[in-house]
């Protein structure tokens, strides 16, 4: 029952009720009318302009609020524009939410991890926008890739491709808007907010106190929005981290790391070197969190690349963003698994996201070589 007291499943809990009273008091509506008119109501203009919100605003603020209120805002869109269909918006836009945290050093918990961990291994951490080169080129890769190569086949992707928007959340509100409510979740979210930049309670934790700013403050009746959660998506997350959490506290994943790194030539180019780290920090965050992912690999990285006499910030910066970008399941962070009460079943996630993520970690592999050279 440990997972049930796990971050992602307190965020999830959390953000849906704050995202019952963003949509109750109107302002869902409003941000989503206005996408909608920029976009001139075309699916992809709506990835575009709402993939590049969430990324510039995930690269400064919290991104689990920057995803969670996007994918509200997306389901508005979805269930007021019958053409836009709600599975085709929201994951491509939570990826570039995800993509945009990887910018920036206060983008995503994982960077922040690691920098503390290269602070005491290297003497000196990841700066601010270290990362932002490559950062904007994998963002763009990555955007590109979604609006000229998935977007195209659409539905195909999904499971059950026959469900519309309407069935995903048929009782969106209309569009009217409630000034106190308005007020009240806006202040549920500066909250939020707050206690995320301060780090006085954990980002789970502060989710849940947001939601019930918004029950307390009357943005949603309590009944309301414990009948509007989707329990069985919570139950499907607790149960399934509390599975990759023994998984790792087995000692599992140290034993196929330690396996394969004994097994490493000691004659293997640095390029290659680089890759096995960076494919094994997106392989196994894909299946537990980022940051627990960051505390396995990155030591047994920085050990090797001290090993070979490499240049250790390069692989510092590749199994950082391997294991940041991981967006093949829904277990690799509470961004993705949030995703998961649209309708996206286990299989729409690999499917979807394989072509997108194999892309990523190739530019990975590369970029890094370019902008930290693995040699002196």
């Amino acid at each position: 029952m440990t997972g049930f007291t796990n971050d992602i499943v307190l965020i999830v809990f959390g953000t849906e009720i704050f995202g019952i009273a963003f949509r109750e008091s109107g302002l869902s509506a409003k941000t989503a009318d206005m996408i909608v008119r920029l976009s001139k109501r075309n699916e992809r203009s709506v990835i575009l302009i709402a993939g590049l919100t969430a990324a510039l605003l995930s690269a400064f603020l919290n991104n689990q609020v920057i995803c969670a209120l996007m994918m509200i805002i997306c389901i508005h869109i979805a269930g007021t524009v019958k053409e836009i269909s709600v599975k085709n918006i929201t994951l491509p836009v939570i990826y570039c939410a995800v993509m945009g945290g990887q910018c920036t050093l206060v983008g995503a918990p994982a960077t922040l991890i690691a920098s503390s961990m290269a602070a005491d291994a290297l003497g000196e951490g990841i700066s601010m926008f270290e990362m932002l080169p490559m950062g904007l080129i994998l963002l763009a890769a990555g955007l590109l890739w979604i609006v000229l190569v998935l977007s195209k086949r659409g539905d195909a992707f999904w499971s059950d491709a026959s469900q519309t928007a309407e069935e995903s959340d048929a009782d969106l509100p209309a569009g009217q808007t409630d000034r106190r409510k308005m007020i009240v979740t806006l202040i549920s979210g500066a909250v939020m907010l707050f206690l995320f930049v301060t780090d006085y309670v954990t980002v789970g934790v502060a989710s849940v106190i947001g939601g019930l700013i918004c029950m307390l403050g009357g943005a949603v009746q309590q009944k309301k929005a414990f009948s509007k959660i989707d329990w069985n998506i919570l139950i499907w997350l607790g149960c399934s981290v509390s599975m990759a959490s023994e998984l790792n506290k087995s000692g599992h994943i140290q034993s196929i790391c330690t396996w394969l790194m004994q097994r490493i030539p000691p004659d293997i180019s640095p390029v290659m070197l680089l890759a096995i780290f960076t494919v094994l920090a997106v392989v196994i965050s894909n299946f537990i969190a980022n940051t627990t992912t960051v505390i396995i690999i990155l030591p047994f990285a920085l050990k090797f690349a001290e090993l070979y006499a490499l240049n250790p910030r390069a692989f510092l910066i590749a199994v950082t963003m391997g294991a940041g970008l991981a967006i093949m399941t829904p277990l690799s962070s509470g961004f993705i698994g949030m995703t998961v009460r649209v309708g996206y079943r286990f299989r729409d996630y690999v499917r979807y996201g394989f072509g997108i993520q194999a892309v990523l970690t190739v530019l990975i592999v590369v970029l890094t070589c370019v902008f930290f050279p693995l040699t002196a």
